[in-house]
């Protein structure tokens, strides 16, 4: 039993790491996948969206650590989130007088696909130039 959840999991970490390397191309499968699905464009947009944010925490996560030596860039963007609910939320009870924490997590989430997407351009772009200027 323990042996056959080991694989298991392995197979879930390295079909999470295949994922990971290319998130574009993971979001259009995914999106693909729920179009095919759905028939929803806007739907299928948003569900692609939610699900590649995961593959591009880890490759953002994993390309800072390797083009800058660091993961500073990477806990600042989720610093920069954390602040960006707390606000959400203060908005929130200063015009409802309660919070709504779906709401501010799907807000979130969605920026952070944003902010991952442009960070994982930039981090490939500087890993690109480090290795041409390498040769």
């Amino acid at each position: 039993m323990v042996n056959g959840l080991l694989k298991i999991w392995e197979w879930l970490a390295q079909l999470y790491a295949i994922l990971a390397i290319m998130p574009f191309l993971s979001f259009l499968a995914v999106w693909l996948v729920l179009y095919f699905a759905f028939h929803d464009k806007k739907r299928s947009t948003k569900m692609a969206a939610d699900i590649t944010t995961m593959f591009l925490l880890g490759s953002v996560y994993t390309m800072s650590r390797n083009t800058l030596s660091s993961v500073f860039l990477f806990w600042f963007a989720v610093l920069l989130l954390l602040i960006f609910a707390g606000w959400i939320g203060r908005e929130q009870n200063v015009k409802r007088g309660r919070i709504d924490p779906l709401k501010i997590f799907k807000v979130v989430w969605r920026l952070a696909f944003l902010l991952f997407s442009v960070l994982y351009v930039l981090l490939l772009l500087v890993g690109i130039i480090q290795y041409i200027l390498e040769i």
